[in-house]
């Protein structure tokens, strides 16, 4: 590898760790020995397509895009498979330190990508890894991604549905899952080892934020990280367990506005006080009205009540409201009842299980969430 672009892989990591995404040394390693733009011989910039040379070293202007903090968007799902992308550096490296691994560690990769992501773990862990995509094409790819850095002796891409794990891996002491899921497979608890830990994106309020999870009887989970993923295909999301879908626009109505309704914060305190809120009532969703009458770069947390009407909390405060004005207060009460609770954060929670059957396919999804902070259950999700 050339001395410059070593050089740019060790500045990449380094800016990661001054973001506060990367706190081990381990794990600043990975990344500053990886090479991301192996993983990513296309994708999306913008209006752009963007070709990755493979055989020479693409220009400064695509690595400068390719090492930067941003996700890349390497598939739309035009191919007939899933779409596809490479997750933001900064949410992988944060959910690489939240699976705390450690050297020998086995690990089940759900959602193959780009392959980038499983090349991280096998340098971290040193050990195999198992990584399953449902999209034939994304796992020829991912393939190809894990020849080109040379770890295919370490890594498996296997091309499969992820609700089932991947026995011949098994067991692991790691499962992340890197696609919008409404559950836990049960699969996944069968194939994890006593103590390990599965990491995973759970469909909560309209996104999905990361949940630690481990099995030792029972099944809970601590939540770990703010974020949102593409959501998975088949049995692992099924439309009925994740409620109002974002994609399904708020027909124009009008709108009228509550300027004080709660202080102005910052979008962590936003993001937690949506997670909050979709603990305590299942409308609680992203939403998006289907006009421009609503700002979303405000927020998009919005209370829907199907038939009665939809309100956002936004950044600044307020709550935009369209149709009934209940709906509005409803959202309102439970704003005032977050800041009762001490503003609490999203990592203070941690959820309760229960098995949830559909189409003879369950899934543990969380059944009711506890506030650590002050040692009360919150009230289970109506």
């Amino acid at each position: 590898m050339p001395e410059t672009f070593e050089t740019r892989l060790a500045e990449f990591a380094a800016s990661l760790r001054d973001a506060g995404a990367i706190r081990s040394e381990t794990i600043e390693h990975a990344f500053a020995s990886v090479a991301r733009h192996h993983c990513v011989p296309q994708f999306r910039y913008g209006p752009k397509t963007i070709t990755v040379p493979q055989d020479q070293q693409p220009s400064s202007e695509v690595l400068d895009i390719i090492y930067s903090h941003q996700s890349l968007l390497t598939s739309t799902g035009q191919d007939g498979g899933p779409p596809s992308s490479s997750s933001a550096p900064t949410l992988m490296a944060r959910m690489l330190e939240a699976l705390d691994l450690h050297p020998g560690m086995r690990v089940l990769e759900i959602g193959a990508g780009t392959g980038y992501n499983a090349a991280l773990i096998t340098t971290i862990t040193k050990a195999p890894v198992v990584t399953v995509d449902a999209g034939a094409n994304t796992a020829d790819s991912a393939t190809k991604s894990i020849r080109r850095l040379g770890l295919d002796h370490q890594v498996t891409v296997e091309h499969g549905d992820g609700y089932l794990g991947e026995l011949s891996g098994a067991p692991y002491d790691r499962i992340i899952v890197t696609c919008g899921v409404a559950g836990i497979s049960p699969h996944w608890l069968d194939q994890l080892v006593p103590g390990g830990l599965i990491l995973a994106p759970v469909a909560h309020g309209g996104v999905h934020p990361l949940l630690a999870a481990g099995h030792n009887g029972t099944l809970n989970a601590k939540a770990a990280l703010w974020a949102d993923f593409m959501p998975a295909t088949g049995f692992l999301r099924p439309a009925e367990l994740v409620g109002h879908d974002p994609a399904d626009y708020i027909p124009p109505a009008p709108v009228t506005r509550i300027p004080d309704a709660s202080p102005a914060r910052t979008t962590a305190a936003y993001n937690d006080l949506w997670f909050y809120l979709a603990t305590r009532d299942s409308r609680i969703t992203r939403a998006y009205l289907d006009d421009d009458t609503v700002d979303i770069t405000k927020g998009a947390c919005a209370l829907h009540a199907p038939q009665r009407g939809t309100a956002w909390v936004q950044t600044d405060g307020s709550i935009a409201a369209a149709g009934e004005s209940t709906v509005a207060e409803e959202l309102r009460s439970l704003i005032h009842e977050w800041t009762a609770n001490g503003q609490a954060t999203l990592t203070q929670f941690t959820a309760s299980f229960d098995s949830t059957d559909t189409s003879d396919k369950p899934l543990w999804t969380p059944s009711q969430w506890t506030l650590a902070a002050i040692d009360t259950a919150a009230h289970a999700i109506k």
